[in-house]
């Protein structure tokens, strides 16, 4: 298993559609494969091994991309990191990962350098331009490194609110399995559809629920690298996005967008939000303004990242997190007790989408995964429909 094999089969089914656009600039499927294709040469030559740990610190280019589905494609492990790093922070990602090498945005250049002399890794800073010639100096490497499905396939570092930031392991299985799920289940995506990428793609959501989600459907991903209401709207209408994801500010930024009337949203069908409970005006003030439904999700860098979702089918219960997704349980416990129905407690999860363990962390590993029950910190409870709500966090 490789979760970049979507890729290869993407390109062969769907060549010359478009995979990726910024602003006017379209990348093909055909050539998104290509590029991969010469970034694991690029790697190769460098030294990099099955196994062995790449950071990328791009912001939401298709550089990030041709990266991403490079590493993959070697075999490597992608260490994605925000392009606002300090370098301190990125001194400690690339030491804890291990990561020798890292690919760069030329606009975060100076901290990404500084970072790593103190970790002594390489730079390779990417430019529109001279990442491509960079990449067609490199052979090409068509094959898909053989990578068993509990293999690691990116490491993503946590936000760090208690402590240093660890980095979950997450797995080809659980990436592929999550991804496809969002996919084929959650948004019933096609090749027709245009998917908003203004979420971070260094982040899980990002990655899982539009750029792999995408590339599994061959649908098209309109990035925005810095998120602008006007900008979004202006992408929304021009673009012909079909499925819209953000956060829940952004929900409340487009809403108060005084032009919002300006722009044409007429083939958006459906919305997805997570990270945060999004106040229940904000999503009907949304749903009303763009005619579209908006399905609140839930889920951890830790869960690859989707646990629960309200869903097309059923429609959503606003305020709530909806229902497990298939092959994942969760419940509200206090202790190892799960509590009854109605009162609140921490809420656990098991399934597929569980990472493999934190790097290199066997105690906090330990302490988080119980009998293959991963143990959130988040409070929450459950209602007598099955549907999850998240109250808070735990002290």
């Amino acid at each position: 298993m490789n979760l970049a094999s979507a890729l290869v089969s993407s390109a062969r089914t769907h060549p010359d559609r478009a995979a990726l656009r910024l602003e006017d600039a379209v990348v093909s499927y055909r050539t998104l494969d290509q590029g991969s294709a010469h970034m694991a040469g690029l790697l190769h030559h460098r030294g990099v091994k099955p196994g062995d740990r790449v950071a990328i610190m791009l912001p939401n280019v298709p550089e990030f991309a041709v990266a991403y589905f490079g590493v993959l494609r070697a075999g490597g492990i992608v260490v994605p990191m925000n392009p606002l790093l300090k370098s301190r922070e990125v001194a400690y990602y690339l030491g804890d990962s291990g990561a020798r090498l890292l690919f760069a945005w030329h606009a975060f250049a100076d901290e990404a350098r500084a970072g790593a002399r103190q970790a002594e890794a390489e730079v390779v800073v990417a430019s529109p331009g001279t990442f491509d010639s960079l990449l067609t100096t490199a052979p090409s490497v068509e094959d898909l490194a053989d990578r068993h499905e509990d293999d690691t396939a990116v490491i993503l570092y946590t936000s760090g609110t208690t402590g240093q930031p660890k980095g979950a392991e997450l797995t080809h299985a659980n990436l592929t399995r999550n991804r496809d799920i969002v996919a084929g289940e959650l948004l019933q995506l096609t090749a027709d559809d245009v998917i908003f990428g203004g979420l971070p793609l260094f982040h899980a959501f990002g990655q899982t629920c539009t750029l792999n989600a995408a590339v599994a459907s061959g649908a098209c991903l309109t990035l925005l690298p810095r998120f602008d209401a006007g900008k979004a709207l202006g992408i929304l209408g021009e673009h012909g996005v079909t499925v819209f994801a953000g956060v829940p500010t952004v929900f409340g930024r487009l809403v108060r967008e005084p032009d919002q009337d300006a722009y044409p949203v007429s083939r958006l069908r459906v919305s997805l939000t997570g990270g945060a409970a999004i106040p229940v005006q904000v999503l009907h003030d949304f749903q009303a303004a763009l005619d579209c439904v908006v399905l609140e999700g839930y889920g951890l860098s830790e869960t690859s990242p989707v646990a629960s979702f309200n869903t097309l089918q059923a429609g959503p219960k606003p305020g709530s997190v909806g229902t497990p997704i298939r092959g994942v349980e969760m419940r509200v416990v206090a202790g190892d007790r799960e509590v009854p129905l109605g009162e609140s407690g921490e809420v656990a999860i098991r399934g597929h989408n569980v990472m493999k363990r934190y790097w290199q962390r066997p105690e906090e590993t330990a302490a988080a995964i119980r009998d293959g029950w991963l143990y959130t910190g988040d409070i929450g409870r459950v209602d007598q429909d099955g549907y999850f709500w998240i109250i808070g966090r735990r002290t």
